[in-house]
């Protein structure tokens, strides 16, 4: 059966944490790709930040060889980066094998993420790549990934960030709680809590009112 891990990448090097710190916000990794010219490849979000600072950032963040502008806007602005990084094996591990990379953060310290592993044997093959190239991983939770009817296709922050505002009545009318509020019972920044909020909606939408349409 497999597995959803929840874990922190900590290393010197990783790709787009002098980014994260530059602009002390929280990126939002929306896909991992295998770059023809063997560069890794992401797409990532960030919101409530000038795209003129972001664009600054990462043309001084060495890691970065290239980016695209795919939306610009300081309400979300999402890029497409090519990295040159030496954690090319890991980098590897994560997308040749059977894994379902279900949402990372980046961080000035290091990468959060959530993966679905096909079996606990590809999950252990990618915890060793990490040790060989002189990453610390940590992992945070283990579940296996039996869905539930219920969970939607949320991931288990963007379930949490709507539990929580739901508990405080951040959707009462009228509102008892602010983000600020809820982000704080979170331990997070206010504009990561927005990104998991909107996600997360959308995804309850698509899988409950606008499935009928589909």
């Amino acid at each position: 059966m497999s597995l959803v891990c929840e874990f922190e990448l900590e290393a010197s090097n990783l790709p787009l944490c002098d980014t994260a710190a530059e602009l002390d916000a929280m990126l939002t990794v929306d896909n991992v790709i295998s770059g023809t010219s063997g560069q890794p490849v992401l797409v990532f979000s960030v919101t409530q930040i000038n795209p003129d600072d972001v664009e600054a950032a990462l043309l001084r963040d060495d890691c970065i060889v290239e980016f695209v502008a795919m939306e610009s806007a300081i309400v979300e602005s999402r890029y497409r980066v090519a990295v040159d990084t030496p954690h090319v094996e890991t980098y590897a591990a994560l997308v040749d094998r059977q894994t379902y990379p279900m949402g990372a953060l980046v961080t000035e310290h290091g990468w959060k993420v959530s993966t679905q592993f096909a079996d606990r044997t590809d999950l252990e093959a990618f915890r060793d790549a990490c040790q060989r190239d002189a990453i610390d991983f940590q992992p945070h939770r283990l579940c296996t990934a039996a869905h539930s009817p219920n969970d939607y296709g949320l991931t288990a922050s963007q379930r949490e960030a709507l539990l929580a505002a739901y508990r405080h009545g951040h959707f009462d009318v009228p509102r008892t709680a602010d983000l600020a509020e809820v982000a704080a019972e979170l331990d997070v920044t206010t504009s990561a809590l927005s990104e998991r909020l909107r996600r997360g909606t959308r995804k309850l939408v698509g899988h409950t009112v606008a499935s009928s349409e589909q």
